[in-house]
């Protein structure tokens, strides 16, 4: 089971779509609203909510859903038990509130429209709102014997990691390989040669505008993320890594986008030009001109002058 929450401004059209004909299975919980149409509905929570101006989203609405492996668990009248334990648990006993199931997806899951000021006048706090749901569907679950989705995530990781073997070999290897080099090296330079001796092929990943936002590793026939190896090798993190403090990073990425700039690469002298066009993009931020660069630094080494109005004592 997974839940889902979020404060919406618009609840007519969330009541709507939860009672829409078609989708609408049957209404399975209320609480503190008589009506069945969704003008109705709306014109009940509104009753309650129409003198409260300052509060933009005063509707909320959950979903929660149910893994298709627990359909044939499912008895007469757990819908029932699962949205009204869900709106418990929530904290909605004061707050109006309707639920209902839909039948068109094939997948159960339930619509749970609520009124977020309560018939006390308080406002329901939204905070961490849709953690909160998951982690109520989740204790749900555990409740009824349902399976839990956090449970489904990792055996879904876990499957993917091994479905290939042969890419799973390559890619140990290739974090022996990538981590060696890192700790070996004292420049970039140094751990992008070391990596290409050792067989791995270096591309950078591009955007459509043809800006550098990633780096991709390639070894024995197949293709990494960086990030895929360890978030070491990021783009930015590999820059960082090597540069002693920030402001030394900072002045060499000045310097590296000028000579990119003025086709000068000869600083990255005995490497592949492969590397020394990626050498050069790490070192360029991204959106700045080399000129725009040195004025930025410029200003940085400004300090603002401080300004008094009024009188002074």
């Amino acid at each position: 089971m997974i839940g889902k929450g979020k404060a919406i401004a618009h609840g007519g059209n969330a009541i709507d779509y939860a009672l829409r004909e078609g989708k609408l299975d049957k209404i399975v919980g209320r609480n503190m609203i008589e009506s069945d149409t969704p003008a109705d509905i709306l014109r009940e929570f509104e009753m309650v909510n129409q003198y409260n101006d300052r509060c933009k989203n005063k509707y909320m609405r959950y979903e929660i859903g149910i893994s298709p492996q627990d359909i044939g668990k499912l008895k007469s009248g757990n819908m029932i038990k699962i949205a009204r334990t869900f709106a418990n648990k929530m904290g909605l006993q004061n707050h109006q509130w309707i639920a209902c199931t839909h039948k068109d997806t094939g997948k159960p899951h339930i619509h749970l429209i609520a009124n977020r000021i309560g018939v006390d006048g308080k406002v329901f706090d939204t905070t961490f709102m849709s953690n909160r749901s998951a982690k109520i569907a989740e204790e749900i679950s555990r409740e009824m014997g349902l399976t839990i989705a956090k449970d489904v995530q990792k055996q879904k990781e876990h499957q993917e990691a091994y479905t290939d073997p042969v890419r799973q070999q390559a890619k140990e290897k290739l974090q022996q390989i990538a981590y060696y080099e890192l700790f070996k090296n004292d420049s970039l330079e140094g751990f992008l040669q070391g990596l290409e001796k050792e067989g791995v092929g270096i591309e950078p990943a591009k955007n459509k505008q043809g800006k550098t936002y990633g780096i991709r590793f390639i070894y024995e026939r197949q293709t990494f993320k960086a990030s895929e190896i360890g978030r070491e090798f990021g783009f930015r993190s590999l820059a960082n890594n090597f540069s002693s403090s920030p402001e030394e990073s900072h002045s060499l990425q000045v310097r590296q986008s000028h000579n990119q700039n003025v086709g000068n690469q000869q600083s990255y002298s005995g490497v592949s030009s492969g590397i020394a066009s990626l050498l050069a993009d790490l070192f360029t931020p991204s959106g700045y001109s080399p000129e725009e660069e040195g004025n930025t630094l410029k200003h940085k080494k400004k300090k603002s002058k401080k300004r008094y109005y009024g009188r002074q004592f």
